[in-house]
């Protein structure tokens, strides 16, 4: 059984989101009806948390929590943070403001165009060599390492296409209430490539006069992952794509 005031106390402790009691209900339901068909040895609470935990960050978070964020009476703007853990807060869209939209775009098609060859991302652990016999598959088809696709790849473009870096702005929604998030130096948890609905917690930062954006710092953020399914379509691709269409510029979209 999953003890639901138990895990709703250590989520609200460690990551600040208050769990909508229906929700959470029907989250933990769902684990049982999983956990049934398994292993009937009771789990510790830090283990339920866990399991809980992996279904709120694939959530939409105005389904799964209440908001965290208060606005000012007088502004209506969220001008603090909430205390403890910070405030759990979903991204609604992530984009680099300092790299031109198409120039962003050319990037992430050849960077895309390289991973479609087989050639490893650079962020992806190295291939262990006693699982390769000199054989690798990309986009479903078995390729060998002379593999005249591959090494036409490999010869055209040796090194792994980078996206731009400069400035990330960054929306962001407790579920109500919308903050714009800006870093005015690298976070280096943040990436541009950060699908939408992807969770963080927020824990400090400082709200600048009169725009009420918040700045955002290394310290004062944590990137949890997860996504809803709604949004797999929302690719930094596809979103580039629309940006540049609503401008009049006409590029191939990805298929």
């Amino acid at each position: 059984m999953i003890d639901r005031t138990g895990v709703s106390r250590a989520i609200k402790r460690t990551y600040g989101a208050t769990l909508r009691p229906q929700w959470l209900e029907q989250c933990a339901e769902h684990i049982e009806t999983e956990l049934a068909q398994g292993a009937r040895a009771e789990l510790h609470l830090e283990v339920q948390t866990r399991l809980v935990l992996e279904q709120l960050l694939d959530s939409e978070i105005s389904d799964s929590c209440y908001p965290a964020l208060a606005t000012d009476r007088d502004s209506g703007r969220v001008t603090e943070l909430p205390g403890g853990a910070g405030a759990f807060l979903q991204i609604q869209e992530i984009m680099d403001i300092g790299v031109s939209k198409h120039a962003m775009w050319e990037a992430v098609r050849e960077k895309e165009d390289f991973e479609q060859c087989g050639i490893r991302p650079s962020y992806l652990p190295a291939r262990d060599e006693s699982d390769s016999d000199g054989v690798f598959t990309a986009g479903g088809t078995q390729h060998s390492m002379a593999d005249p696709a591959a090494s036409e790849c490999e010869t055209d473009g040796e090194r792994e296409p980078r996206i731009p870096r400069t400035a990330l702005k960054v929306e962001l929604t407790d579920g109500k209430t919308r903050i714009s998030g800006v870093e005015l130096t690298p976070v280096s948890q943040l990436s541009v490539e950060l699908p939408v609905g992807t969770k963080v917690v927020v824990s400090a930062g400082r709200f600048l006069e009169p725009t009420g954006m918040l700045v955002l710092s290394s310290g004062g953020i944590r990137v949890l992952g997860g996504a809803p399914s709604h949004y797999k379509q929302h690719t930094l691709r596809a979103r580039l794509e629309s940006l540049l269409h609503a401008r009049g510029m006409h590029v191939s979209r990805a298929e």
